[in-house]
């Protein structure tokens, strides 16, 4: 077992806003896990080959995925190596990360089996370049897995809730909008098909999520 091998050097240190988030994403995977568990399972256990996976983070989603998965994280945060490390040995599995962004993916074209996303469409800084970026590199039939939080309908309490907060929290959370019509993004991005399910979770701010799967 070689464990996670990084297959670019590593960029400039990011500061400490970066630091303290890779420190605490592992406890709100901790909360968040149970919640998601079972679509996690049922969507990433069946892909097969190359897996890109955007916003790698702690590596969390290596559990779900089969073990002749080939991954490729990539992730901007650089503090994210030492936990997706820590999780891979834990899991006894291959793969390798590398420090860059979802709208730029350091993946030939058509060289992907699938790419999976979960909680990072909502915090790109260009969602329309990332989607491009997936489809660039999945092979025609691949599919792009997904799971986000996104904004909830435009006049709903929580909607307004979401606006209000979006400024201060993407300055807490990495970037991340509350508010996001993510869904509507995909939908225009050029996939051949789109299977997508709405649903909520019992989370302040970020319940309202989808999740599902769309083939190039």
């Amino acid at each position: 077992m070689e464990g996670v091998r990084r297959v670019t050097r590593a960029g400039p240190k990011r500061g400490w806003r970066h630091r303290l988030f890779a420190a605490l994403l592992p406890l709100v995977s901790h909360q968040y896990e149970p919640l998601v568990a079972e679509r996690k399972r049922r969507l990433f256990g069946c892909l097969h080959g190359r897996v890109v996976e955007i916003g790698a983070g702690t590596g969390v989603n290596l559990r779900y995925l089969p073990g002749d998965a080939e991954w490729l994280g990539v992730d901007p945060n650089p503090y994210m190596e030492r936990y997706i490390r820590a999780e891979a040995a834990r899991l006894g599995r291959d793969g390798a990360f590398c420090l860059g962004a979802a709208e730029q993916l350091p993946v030939p074209a058509r060289a992907a089996d699938a790419v999976v996303g979960t909680l990072v469409l909502c915090s790109v800084t260009d969602l329309e370049s990332a989607l491009r970026e997936i489809v660039r590199v999945l092979r025609p039939g691949g599919r792009f897995v997904f799971i986000e939080h996104v904004g909830a309908p435009p006049g709903t309490r929580t909607r307004r809730r979401q606006d209000c907060i979006c400024p201060l929290w993407r300055r807490l959370a990495d970037g991340c909008h509350p508010n996001r019509d993510t869904v509507r993004w995909i939908e225009r991005a050029g996939f051949s098909e789109l299977h997508c399910e709405s649903f909520t979770l019992p989370l302040p701010i970020a319940g309202p999520h989808i999740a599902g799967f769309a083939v190039k």
